[in-house]
C-alpha cells in the first residue's frame, strides 16, 4: 500500500510537471491600412492565461465562452494597452470585436483618421502585470517602415520611432 502511495504521488507530481505553463507570449499588430486611412489592431492572447487571470482578478469562474468573459477581456485591455501621441494625448481606440478560441483570444482595435504612428508611445502591459515571464511582441508595419517591439514585466512603455 505504501508502493502504491508513493507512486500515486510520484505520478500525479509528474503529469503537473509536464502540464505545466511554461511560456507566457503574446503578440499584438500595429497596421496602417492605407485604403480606409487608419490604425488596425490585433491583440492575439493564449485564452487559458485570460481565463485565469480575469477569475483569479474577480473571484469567480471566467469560461472564455461567455459574454461575461468577453466584457472583462474588453475593459482589461482598455486600461492595459493604449497609444498616445507625440503631445502625450491619448489616441481613441475603438473596439471592433473579441474573438475567444479555445487556445487563442484575439482583439480587434482601430484608431480612425491616423495614417502613421511614427513618434507615437505605446503603454502594454497586457498579461505582465499578472505573469511576471509573460512577454508581449508588438509588430508595427507601415508603407515607410517595419519594427518589433518587446513588452514584458520590465518593460511596459516605448515609442515608435
Amino acid at each position: 500500500m505504501k508502493r502504491f502511495v508513493v507512486l500515486l504521488m510520484m505520478l500525479v507530481l509528474g503529469s503537473s510537471q509536464a502540464l505545466a505553463h511554461k511560456f507566457f507570449v503574446g503578440s499584438t499588430e500595429i497596421l496602417v491600412n492605407e485604403h480606409t486611412k487608419s490604425i488596425e489592431i490585433i491583440h492575439r492572447l493564449t485564452s487559458h492565461d485570460l481565463e485565469f487571470m480575469l477569475s483569479d482578478m474577480h473571484q469567480q469562474q471566467i469560461e472564455a465562452d461567455s459574454a461575461e468573459y468577453l466584457k472583462m477581456v474588453e475593459d482589461y485591455v482598455a486600461k492595459n494597452f493604449m497609444l498616445k501621441d507625440k503631445d502625450g494625448k491619448v489616441l481613441p481606440l475603438t473596439l471592433i470585436g473579441i474573438e475567444a478560441g479555445l487556445n487563442e483570444t484575439f482583439i480587434y482595435q482601430e484608431i480612425e483618421g491616423v495614417k502613421n504612428l511614427k513618434g507615437v508611445t505605446v503603454f502594454h502591459k497586457l498579461l505582465t502585470d499578472y505573469f511576471v515571464n509573460q512577454k508581449n511582441r508588438v509588430i508595427y508595419e507601415s508603407p515607410e517602415q517595419s519594427l518589433s517591439l518587446l513588452f514584458d514585466n520590465n518593460t511596459r512603455v516605448q515609442t515608435i520611432k
